[in-house]
């Protein structure tokens, strides 16, 4: 698969002809796939839509039909996206883990999602496999009802972002339902992850890479008007715990109890869609669902929700209204968790309070702000393809690095920067 045209000459005479002679696409009413027919495949490109994706996406139309000649003859019509894996060299293709990111993300639509409630709320699963140098995964086309990204890839406005919190609040608090009252099932299905993006190293140009981004956020904060309100002492010790940034994201990944849980591991802008139901303000989103699980994890519901913080929304917005988000999201999950074990949200262990779920969150929002000094600048400036950085060699890449997004983007960084302080100023800690 070395260009689009032979990915989708796969799709089309491979791929989907499998999957309707397997019965995995069908008819309702038609028992026996023999009887199915394969009507027309047509697929294209998925664009990028200015967002961020390591799997080649392509949407496909397929129908179908069955049974006699004119009124009696069935048909269905299948709308579906199929992710599969990028023509790279072995090399790449391992350092980038694609077969664990591929099995994360069936498990979590054939093992996990099955267990949780509002199933309408994710993409329907069909199909996957995995083969040398190939993953494939074929899901519903959730934009066909009516679903669609964000229309603006940073900064997301208030009404967005608490729309996402509630929806990461529903997800967490599902799964500690399931944590509280299914434990074996739970202990089950969470020894079924494959860290996907820390289990060993990365390119290493893009190892090196990733260390600029605190580096430059640390000289953001120094030249901009937060330098005067964090102390000096403070940035040192953060430079000192983000010198290694794989470690310390490698260490924010392994779950601590009482409060780790199964965590969405990539909740983005760019994972969520959004719906727009109301007639009255058809610009206003409704709904949100999350989608691509492919970094799946048990670990600190705040791996999730720093990540969507720090990179999802803007300073302006956070400055103003964090508390609401915050609140929405712990709201959101301690009712759903409330209702799953028959207990009020208040006589919930202390544990799930809204300041123990707080200082997590001041614990890991250091791994949140490292996430987006790395991916903030691809969000900000996008570049022509995901490898670019790579191909570019080290001494462009990091120069690249230090550049990409401009002076709005330092802004942003800077602003991070101050959040962690005062966080750890509120609760006494230390950058960890």
């Amino acid at each position: 698969m070395n260009d689009p045209s032979k990915t989708i000459d796969f799709i089309n005479r491979e791929l989907i002809p499998g999957m309707v002679e397997r019965g995995e696409l069908t008819i309702e009413g038609v028992s026996n796939p023999s009887e199915v027919h394969l009507e027309q495949v047509e697929t294209s490109p998925l664009a990028s839509d200015g967002t961020f994706m390591l799997t080649l996406p392509f949407r496909t139309k397929v129908t179908l039909s069955s049974g006699g000649k004119g009124d009696q003859r069935k048909h269905r019509e299948y709308r579906l996206v199929v992710k599969v894996t990028p023509p790279v060299p072995p090399e790449m293709y391992a350092s980038c883990q694609f077969d664990t990111l591929f099995d994360n993300e069936t498990i979590a639509y054939t093992d996990i999602i099955p267990t949780l409630g509002k199933a309408e709320l994710y993409p329907k699963y069909f199909y996957s496999h995995r083969k040398p140098l190939e993953a494939v995964i074929v899901l519903s086309d959730f934009s066909t009802d009516g679903w669609r990204m964000a229309p603006m890839v940073v900064n997301l406005p208030l009404e967005y972002c608490l729309l996402a919190a509630r929806e990461l609040g529903r997800f967490h608090g599902e799964c500690y339902g399931l944590k509280e009252t299914k434990r074996k099932q739970f202990e089950s299905l969470v020894g079924k992850f494959k860290e996907s993006r820390y289990s060993t190293a990365t390119d290493p140009v893009w190892m090196e890479i990733m260390k600029i981004g605190p580096q430059r956020a640390l000289k953001a904060t120094r030249e901009s008007i937060f330098g005067s309100r964090v102390p000096e002492e403070y940035l040192a010790k953060v430079g000192v715990l983000l010198q290694d940034t794989w470690a310390h994201q490698q260490l924010s990944v392994r779950p601590e109890e009482p409060l780790a849980v199964i965590c969405h591991g990539d909740y983005l802008r760019n994972n969520m869609a959004f719906k727009f139901d109301d007639k009255e303000h058809p610009d206003k989103p409704t709904h949100v669902m999350m989608f691509d699980f492919q970094t799946l994890r048990y670990a600190s519901p705040m791996i999730d929700f720093t990540a969507f913080i720090a990179n999802s929304t803007g300073y302006d917005v956070r400055e103003k209204h964090f508390e609401a988000i915050f609140r929405a999201y712990h709201d959101e999950l301690v009712g759903t968790l409330g209702s799953i074990i028959g207990a009020n949200p208040a006589d919930l262990p202390q544990h799930y309070s809204y300041e123990s779920f707080l200082k997590e969150f001041a614990r890991y929002y250091s791994f949140g702000f490292q996430i987006a000094s790395s991916f903030l600048p691809i969000l900000h400036e996008p570049m022509e393809h995901v490898f670019a950085n790579v191909e570019m060699g080290l001494e462009d890449s990091l120069a690249d690095a230090w550049r990409r997004g401009g002076p709005r983007l330092d802004k942003e960084l800077a602003a991070m920067v101050y959040e962690m302080y005062q966080l750890h100023q509120r609760f006494g800690m230390d950058p960890r």
